[in-house]
């Protein structure tokens, strides 16, 4: 059994007990060099009581949030034994209990920089404990912030001045510049390797994600003089990846070091690409409705159900003869029918330039915002070809470029959409609102114009709506808003609200257009309302977001690309139906 795992020491698991650290010895000693020993002073008689926390107050949930008291600390001969009480009246004690159950949660100690002391050998001297937490990997850091510390103090009535100096408690945070005259004597500390945690330190990188450190990592490798990243922000890297539980990744430590060859360079790339896919199928609007496949091949066919087989009232067997397969057996034949989609992969793709001044001077506070635009932009263009997709290229234009060539190059080129259904394909599954404010006849008028076998099933439909649309479906009663839908709030990511039992999404790539339902070069002033049957779609990958950075050395600068592959297609020309013309 893991020596620092949490045991419950009742029958609800309310109380809680285990090892908070274990002592070592200058033959055993942590990754660092480190160890615990005997004579380690842990400031034991400082409080009675110590704040039970959860990832040391850094979880992105449960933050600086008390789950409990640490009210026992006892040292062995094998470490020091703490015993706390769960806060059962916490939103989340059910599932910490659980994790208690399973064997999942190790206990880890917390100090601070200031009470912290190392000898040359390895020894701590010194770790002052100033709170306790339960963590599902041992891999955390131990050294929490000090306004963390002070909000679980001040929940538990202990005066948190012992613990920080005047300096410190002013600050919000431990920053960077506090923290540079301690370091010779406060590095944080690791667990034996068997329980490698990972190295913390406040720092700059402090409000960067894992998404943002893994953008600035591809950014940084294209730079001429990239020898590695420094150690400060490959930890950074390294635990921001683990705290968004993406540590399944990497190997342990892998990016402990500060040069980056061959400790996770090939993989970095990949991971954030991953992500940037990842957060654009959990943030449109349109993607993620209709189911999807990977396609192992350009084009791929994709089999589909066709006619069922023929069903018949029979009469009782009494002859011999009926059993016999033929024209004499009372149970007629017939055919199960097939079809099937051939899915199209069309690329989108986005490159982006910038300089090495802004690598060399400015690259960390500008991660966060490249790479949200980055994202943002990828992101679009995916919904932006699923709603508007049309493509016809001709002089006489396209629902997006009415009565005009499109521009090329736009992203709703790649394949028809959903739009393009009822406009063009199947106009009688169009209806026209007359120029009239949206009204819920006229909405199911435009539901009931696909056959029943679709618009019959609410919990298959979604509405698609353009912004001003949805300004005046909040004037309809029968509307169902999003703080009167309870637990289905959500349902749908963009999700606004029910109509009839069905989703209603807005995305801001849906256009006013003319009264035709067609964007035309001006007098665009009408709104639509789409409703597509979600089955009857599919989406294809023959490549997901795919992103690389190169240097540029005539130019002295960098680019950075991102594509992507996929394709579109139908069931039929019946799984969507259109509201036009309404006035907005």
């Amino acid at each position: 059994m893991h020596l620092l795992q949490v045991k419950a020491l009742s029958p609800n698991a309310a109380r809680l007990g285990g090892y908070l650290l274990r002592w070592g010895s200058p033959a055993e000693r942590d990754l660092h060099g480190d160890y615990f020993s005997p004579q380690t002073e842990l400031g034991l008689d400082w409080y009675e009581r110590r704040p039970m926390l959860y990832q040391h107050g850094l979880d992105t949930s449960l933050k600086a949030s008390l789950i409990g008291q640490i009210d026992h600390l006892h040292a062995d001969e094998l470490g020091l034994w703490a015993e706390a009480q769960l806060d059962l009246r916490h939103r989340y004690a059910d599932h910490i209990r659980r994790l208690i159950d399973q064997g999942a949660l190790f206990w880890s100690s917390g100090s601070l920089p200031h009470l912290v002391q190392r000898e040359a050998d390895g020894h701590l001297r010194r770790w002052i404990i100033v709170e306790g937490s339960l963590t599902p990997t041992p891999a955390e850091p131990r050294l929490a912030q000090a306004q963390v510390l002070r909000q679980a103090y001040a929940q538990l009535g202990l005066d948190a001045t012992k613990i920080a100096p005047p300096a410190l408690v002013q600050s919000p945070i431990l920053g960077e510049e506090s923290l540079m005259t301690n370091l010779s004597t406060t590095a944080s500390k690791r667990l034996p390797m068997a329980e490698a945690p990972s190295l913390y330190v406040a720092s700059e990188f402090d409000r960067l994600s894992a998404d943002d450190l893994l953008y600035g990592y591809l950014l940084l490798r294209a730079a001429k003089s990239f020898h590695g990243v420094s150690e400060r922000y490959a930890n950074a890297l390294a635990y921001k990846v683990r705290q968004a539980n993406l540590s399944s990744a990497i190997k342990a430590d892998e990016l402990a070091h500060s040069t980056q060859s061959g400790y996770g360079d090939e993989w970095v790339a990949e991971l954030w690409s991953a992500q940037l896919w990842q957060r654009a199928r959990l943030e449109n609007a349109i993607l993620p409705l209709f189911p999807s496949i990977d396609m192992p091949s350009n084009p791929f066919d994709l089999p589909l159900e066709g006619t069922d087989p023929q069903v018949y009232y029979v009469g009782e067997t009494k002859d011999e003869a009926q059993l016999n397969l033929g024209a004499g057996n009372p149970i007629a034949d017939s055919k199960i029918g097939s079809s099937q989609l051939t899915l199209t992969a069309r690329k989108l793709a986005l490159r982006v330039g910038f300089s090495s001044e802004l690598v060399e001077d400015a690259i960390v506070p500008l991660l966060a915002v490249y790479r949200t635009q980055a994202m943002q932009a990828l992101s679009s263009a995916i919904d932006d070809a699923l709603l508007n997709g049309d493509t016809t290229t001709a002089a006489t234009g396209n629902i997006n470029s009415d009565a005009a060539a499109p521009p090329s190059g736009a992203p709703y080129l790649a394949f028809d959409g959903l739009r393009k259904l009822p406009l063009v394909t199947t106009t009688a599954q169009k209806v026209d609102m007359g120029g009239a404010a949206p009204t819920l006849a006229k909405l199911r008028e435009a539901r009931f114009a696909m056959p029943y076998r679709y618009s019959a099933r609410p919990q298959h439909l979604a509405w698609i709506v353009d912004g001003g649309t949805y300004a005046r479906l909040l004037s309809l009663s029968e509307f169902v808003t999003m703080d009167k839908a309870g637990p289905l709030a959500t349902a749908q990511t963009g999700q606004i609200g029910f109509m009839d039992g069905a989703p209603v999404l807005v995305s801001s790539e849906f256009p006013l257009t003319s009264a035709s339902g067609k964007v035309a070069a001006s007098g665009n002033t009408r709104g639509t309302a789409l409703c597509v049957y979600r089955p009857g779609w599919f989406v294809g990958y023959r490549r997901r977001v795919a992103v690389s950075v190169d240097y540029l050395p005539y130019l002295d600068s960098y680019q950075l690309t991102a594509t992507v592959r996929l394709g579109f297609g139908r069931f039929d020309g019946q799984v969507a139906s259109a509201l036009v013309n309404i006035a907005v």
